[in-house]
């Protein structure tokens, strides 16, 4: 089959490399020119620091599995086991609350990960799909979807896995003129929320924190990264400041000079005020950094077999990167087994 993939986060390079390296013909269209979603990383005096997802852990076997072939490639390699942590009022250096575990990252930057998926199939990157056209199986025309981009540009394709945040799926779900079909779906994933996050990267003239991370509760800033103690980097100092939720919508309509200086006079009241100085930043708002009310189900499926579309992504089965994973190889098991006759 030709299947097209809207969104190349980590749910749809996984689905795409599986299916890809199963015989079918992947296309990924992604609307931004870097790949990974929240595997995102950002190249500051020549530090590179994570200001999406900082770092990885695995509960299930899978995707130990996958992390454990990334280390053997020398693409991530462990971090540490525990953070520190600040509850709003006193700085602990371990976080009391925790489970210690393993937690990996990118070698050179978690985006790396996404990158080296994404050599199996075709990207078409900085590209947006604005929805989609069910053309049927009794068509003159050779494949059963078009998917519709805003430049005007059509993508045509046996079949179609919708791989973005809930709410772009539903932008795009709703385009479908079967909506009888695409109704179920359409109800349940409208029905999920997102917490939003501001990150800041940041590096700084200053002496590397002796800590790697602290993670934050009742307060405005639930996680301040030490990108530094990744890079075995000692004469700058980067750090990744995010933002808990509730300062996300207090600011969300905030000019990026004003949300910069809450975020760092925020981050002062945890690591002190030499942070109130930074030498260079970058600003990211992350609209749907996670979901509030996950679906529970790994993915969803519209049940038409001669023009087959599902929905996967980190809103089901759960909201962690591991259960995006889950979500993009299940579908890519279940297609696999289920159109196991490859066409062109």
């Amino acid at each position: 089959m030709v299947i097209g993939i809207i969104g190349a986060g980590l749910s749809g390079l996984v689905a795409g490399k599986r299916l890809a390296d199963a015989g079918h013909d992947v296309t990924m269209i992604e609307k931004n020119r870097s790949l990974g979603g929240r595997l995102a990383t950002v190249e500051l005096d020549d530090m590179v620091l994570d200001y999406g997802i900082s770092h990885i852990h695995a509960r299930g076997q899978n995707f130990q599995h996958f992390l454990d072939r990334l280390a053997e490639k020398g693409n991530v390699r462990k971090w540490v086991q525990e953070f520190s942590f600040y509850d709003g009022t006193e700085f602990h250096k371990v976080n009391p609350n925790s489970d210690s575990q393993v937690n990996y990252f990118g070698e050179k930057g978690n985006q790396t990960i996404a990158e080296g998926l994404s050599r199996w199939v075709d990207v078409m990157a900085d590209k947006q799909a604005a929805g989609l056209t069910y053309l049927g199986p009794d068509t003159s025309k050779k494949r059963s979807w078009m998917i519709n981009l805003t430049d005007t540009s059509v993508f045509e394709c046996d079949a179609v896995l919708v791989a973005t945040p809930a709410v772009e799926a539903y932008g795009i779900i709703q385009t479908v003129q079967n909506r009888t079909a695409t109704r179920k779906i359409i109800r349940h994933i409208d029905e999920v929320r997102y917490d939003g996050c501001m990150a800041l990267a940041c590096t700084f003239d200053e002496e590397v924190p002796d800590w790697n991370g602290i993670e934050g509760d009742n307060s405005a800033i639930q996680w301040t990264g030490n990108e530094s103690s990744k890079r075995d980097e000692d004469s700058v100092a980067g750090l990744v400041i995010q933002s808990a939720p509730d300062f996300f919508r207090k600011f969300a309509q905030s000019d990026e000079e004003r949300v910069e200086e809450a975020l760092l006079e925020e981050a002062s009241e945890i690591v002190g005020s030499w942070i109130l100085q930074p030498q260079s930043t970058y600003l990211h708002r992350w609209k749907y950094f996670q979901s509030q009310n996950p679906i529970d189900e790994y993915f969803m499926e519209l049940e038409m077999d001669e023009a087959p579309l599902a929905l996967i992504g980190d809103y089901l089965g759960g909201n962690s990167l591991e259960d995006a994973f889950i979500s993009g190889y299940n579908l890519a098991e279940y297609w696999i087994n289920k159109y196991s006759t490859v066409t062109a």
